[in-house]
């Protein structure tokens, strides 16, 4: 077999390698005999395979094949096609044999016979020498295709112009059938596969289409797994094929389409890593063998479920999650070691492989993991196949599963440098995950709340309080966390668990996920009856975790919650912890209860800030409101209640106003479009646009607000009407405190601009 320049390749396969299952040289009468003879002496290669030579030994197998596969001809058909494999395996012969002669047409059509041959019924069926000399000449034929079509698009397309190509997937379809010898005909015919197909996309494409890939799947199972050393040799071939065709846009259809597929691969994973696991080979070569088909299966699946909803529900069941934990569990105890022997592996060997293409990282997501990418990729399957709808209540159920689960909470997060405590971490935070997908109904946040409190109060404060270096879990627990807290009858049992002070500990991390999470747990927890004990924790001063970066020796969450607002560049941060500054705002000056006293004090606190209340909401509606119309309506509920319902309603007051003048204002960037270089090519191609946009960024504000109050376009009709609703309180206010202390600038642009629009 010829060898493939392109990473992936099957190994070159020598004429040895298929034996030779018969001692009859035929007779020498016929031209495949009388070139056979001559082999020895032609001058080169070049002259045996010359027009000339080799031209009538083809004519005469293409027109007489009733004579040229009889019983004491076969084998000398055979060895004519053994001959011209071991000649095709280099380039300068391959390329005379494709373009000077027809080699290409007469292999598919004895390959077309002799499978039909193989196939016959049992009445047909040959003596078991005969047989054998048909498998003798089925291995050389295959073999032939094979090195002809290695790196030779020109040959590939001969062979898929004759029918090779299905006639190639119908050996790989008849393995029940037609493999007395497995390896011989297996090494043969998966090696056609992958030279045939490799970089071409119209072989690849017809091979899916005749049905190749559920024969390399199923050729991949654990039943397989009986057969010895021998046959394990053979599946890097079958991975480096199947690779091929998974990188095809048919296979996820195919795959999609055959139901059995996908599992079918996961179980010859799990299969691989348990043979692997428990050291059920000695074999070095069948090893590397198997490493490297473990490999290849891992990549498949991962790229292949993140292409396609269909395959993750074919595998949205209790066993194969349970069995994604094992082989993730594999990966972790064995990460550094199996990375290592694949960047070896892959590495350039002389004479027997070639130099790898870098392999795929998973997919991006908020927290990666960089010390180890099949781990990663694990994960991300576990959370991708937990994240479908279909599977939601089946996993949930499944006490085998919920076991796995919660056992990864077993003890606290360890230290970083223990690559035992790294392996625990690491599947706590898988845990993690998988349980926070499962978690996205109230039923089930209930239920695991009142069901296994000990996992709740673990997640809070072992993993969530803690300030160890397992980033990756901490965020995965917190987002967990986060789900629990949605519930209505989660709210006040979260908050009892001690999750509120944990949280507001939390705004101040340098992590951005984690800081999210916080304050997405404060903001869920503050819709509920915990709403005052969150006001109080977010008021309650504490001593700063960063001492050399704090300019005040305390300071209370809600100030460190401000001033991540007011610094950072992310979006989400800026957002959501705003979104939690309008709600505090809503249920201190709203909410009306007993708790009245403590209400009464925070809003105390909350007056004495003023400006800084004003500021981030006021940013908050300049967004874009097609994208965001709901932000824009919270910051604006929350401004109308600042300016109408609190003592200190003068105070805001004059801060909006002040925003309202364009030097004291400047609208934040789309969140959608953050890249400068982005932006800027947007610039050049809208032309006078861009200078409209420049306009509208100076009117800061003013115009944001005037924009609401006489919508042109999507604009939420509750959003105008909050608008209205906040400038009518505002002039209220104004007027209250008497217009002369106002910021002129502002005082006109709202007079002018502003008020005969709310009027």
């Amino acid at each position: 077999m010829a060898i493939p320049t392109r990473a992936r390749r099957a190994a070159p396969a020598s004429a040895n390698e298929y034996g030779n299952n018969s001692s009859s040289a035929g007779t020498a009468t016929t031209p495949s005999a009388q070139w056979l003879a001559k082999a020895e002496t032609w001058d080169s290669t070049a002259q045996a395979v010359s027009q000339e030579n080799l031209g009538p030994v083809l004519e005469y197998l293409l027109t007489s094949q009733d004579q040229a596969l009889s019983l004491g001809e076969i084998v000398t058909t055979a060895k004519v096609f053994k001959v011209l494999a071991d000649m095709s395996r280099t380039s300068d012969i391959r390329q005379v044999l494709t373009e000077a002669t027809e080699l290409g047409s007469v292999s598919c059509h004895l390959l077309q016979r002799t499978v039909a041959s193989l196939s016959s019924g049992p009445s047909q069926q040959h003596v078991a020498d005969e047989r054998a000399e048909h498998v003798f000449l089925l291995v050389q034929l295959l073999r032939c295709i094979c090195n002809q079509s290695a790196d030779n698009d020109a040959g590939r397309a001969k062979i898929l112009q004759h029918g090779g190509i299905s006639t190639l997937a119908a050996v790989l379809r008849s393995v029940d059938e037609v493999w007395r010898e497995p390896l011989l005909v297996g090494q043969a015919a998966f090696g056609a596969a992958l030279n045939v197909s490799l970089d071409n996309a119209e072989c690849t494409a017809a091979l899916i289409s005749a049905g190749a890939m559920g024969p390399h799947i199923r050729a991949l199972s654990p039943d397989a797994a009986g057969s010895g050393d021998e046959l394990f040799q053979i599946w890097s071939i079958i991975c480096m094929s199947l690779d091929n065709m998974c990188e095809h846009e048919q296979a996820v259809p195919e795959l999609e389409g055959h139901a059995d597929l996908a599992p079918s691969m996961l179980g010859s994973l799990v299969r691989i890593t348990q043979m692997l696991s428990n050291g059920e080979t000695t074999n070095e070569d069948t090893a590397k063998a198997l490493r490297g088909a473990q490999r290849t299966l891992l990549w498949i699946l991962c790229e292949t479920l993140e292409k396609s909803a269909g395959i993750r529900k074919q595998l949205c069941q209790p066993q194969a999650m349970l069995s994604l934990f094992d082989v993730l569990e594999f990966y972790l105890c064995n990460g550094a070691e199996s990375e290592g022997q694949a960047d070896d592996e892959q590495g350039a060997e002389p004479g027997t492989a070639t130099e790898a293409a870098p392999q795929p990282l998973p997919p991006n997501k908020p927290m990666p993991q960089t010390t180890n990418r099949s781990a990663d990729a694990i994960t991300q399957m576990i959370v991708g196949v937990s994240g479908e709808d279909e599977g939601l209540e089946v996993l949930f159920e499944n006490q085998r599963l919920m076991d796995r689960l919660l056992s990864a909470f077993t003890s606290g997060p360890g230290a970083a440098p223990d690559p035992q405590d790294q392996r625990h971490d690491a599947m706590a935070a898988a845990a993690a995950l998988c349980l926070g997908n499962l978690a996205r109904t109230d039923n089930h946040c209930s239920r695991l709340v009142a069901e296994h409190p000990a996992l709740v109060r673990t997640l809070i404060h072992d993993w969530f309080a803690s300030r160890g270096p397992n980033v990756r879990t901490r965020h995965a627990a917190s987002g967990l966390l986060k789900n629990l807290c949605l519930a209505s009858a989660n709210k006040q049992r979260m908050a009892d668990f001690g999750l509120i002070a944990v949280a507001a500990d939390n705004i101040d991390t340098a992590v951005v996920p984690i800081m999210a999470n916080a304050i997405g747990i404060l903001r869920h927890l503050l819709n509920g009856p915990a709403a005052v004990e969150v006001v109080s924790e977010l008021l309650l001063l504490r001593q700063p975790r960063q001492q050399s970066s704090s300019k005040r020796a305390e300071e209370c969450a809600l100030e460190t919650l401000l001033r991540a607002v007011r610094e950072t560049d992310i979006d989400g941060i800026r957002c959501e912890g705003t979104r939690l500054v309008a709600a505090v705002v809503k249920k201190v000056y709203l909410r009306k209860d007993e708790r009245q006293p403590q209400l009464e004090r925070a809003q105390q606190d909350l007056e004495a800030r003023g400006a800084e209340l004003v500021e981030p909401l006021v940013r908050l509606v300049m967004l874009d409101g097609q994208r965001h119309p709901l932000l824009q309506q919270e910051s604006l509920v929350a401004l109308t209640v600042l300016v109408s319902a609190s003592s200190s309603r003068a105070s805001y007051a004059h801060s909006i106003v002040r925003l309202l003048a364009p030097e004291n204002s400047v609208p934040l960037a789309n969140p959608m479009a953050q890249d400068a270089e982005e932006e800027a090519d947007d610039d050049k191609d809208k032309g006078e646009d861009s200078d409209k946009k420049t306009a509208a960024e100076v009117e800061g504000f003013a115009g944001i607000l005037r924009g609401l109050l006489n919508p042109e376009g999507a604009v939420w009709p509750q959003t105008t009407l909050q608008a209205k609703s906040m400038v009518t309180q505002l002039k209220a206010s104004m007027q209250a405190a008497g217009l002369q202390s106002f910021d002129p600038v502002g005082l006109a642009k709202l007079q002018t601009d502003i008020l005969p629009l709310a009027d």
